[in-house]
């Protein structure tokens, strides 16, 4: 039985439980990175050039991008979500934006995501576009004074409807509110309050449905 602090069953972290429980972790074994990059790093593998291109902090402070220029793939992970809301932990809208437009310059035929399917040079101006709209509609109700969970649940999501997990919008509000009150990128967040608050989102989805 899962049981918030309070010692009573909590829903919240009843329905993380369920979502995670398909994923088996295992004996799975984290491994410290031996090598560090500061801009770029060329790699060859057997004959294959390989770029590292460091582009954060966009959606975390140490994101990489891996570029294969003869085979013309990117290799983004998190910097793109593809077709599903994208969720930022520490890094700025500024350098997340700017990650994107990196991956449009490099002209690749195909983007590997680190969330969705394969795309082309569409998937990061797609969510370039989501993340600049994101920003605009929060600075609205920021200025109008909303909590960031009250913009959340206003901001009509438009052509990102159809994007799964559309309730991940509250940790982009939250980070838009972030910088709108000057904190710096890396201020620690409350992450426990704003899955708390996405799962209030999905709830109420669900009931309006």
């Amino acid at each position: 039985m899962l049981r918030n602090a309070g010692g009573s069953e909590d829903p919240m972290l009843r329905d993380m439980a369920r979502q995670l429980a398909a994923w088996d972790f295992t004996g799975m074994t984290l491994t410290p990175p031996t090598t560090l990059i500061e801009d770029r790093l060329a790699l060859d593998l057997d004959g294959i050039a390989v770029h590292l291109i460091y582009v954060g902090p966009a959606h975390t402070a140490g994101d990489v991008i891996v570029h294969l220029p003869a085979a013309r793939v990117v290799f983004t992970g998190d910097i793109l979500f593809r077709l599903c809301t994208p969720i930022g932990w520490e890094g700025t809208y500024e350098r997340w934006i700017a990650a994107l437009d990196t991956i449009v310059a490099l002209d690749p035929a195909v983007v590997v995501p680190g969330h969705g399917p394969l795309s082309g040079l569409e998937g990061p101006r797609e969510m370039q576009a989501y993340l600049r709209y994101v920003r605009a509609e929060a600075k609205r109700w920021f200025d109008a004074g909303l909590p960031a969970l009250e913009a959340a649940r206003r901001i009509d999501l438009g052509p990102y409807a159809g994007w799964t997990e559309p309730e991940r919008i509250l940790f982009n509000v939250e980070r838009a509110y972030r910088e709108l009150r000057g904190e710096p990128y890396d201020v620690p967040i409350d992450a426990t309050a704003l899955f708390r608050g996405m799962y209030e989102l999905r709830a109420s989805r669900r009931a309006v449905a």
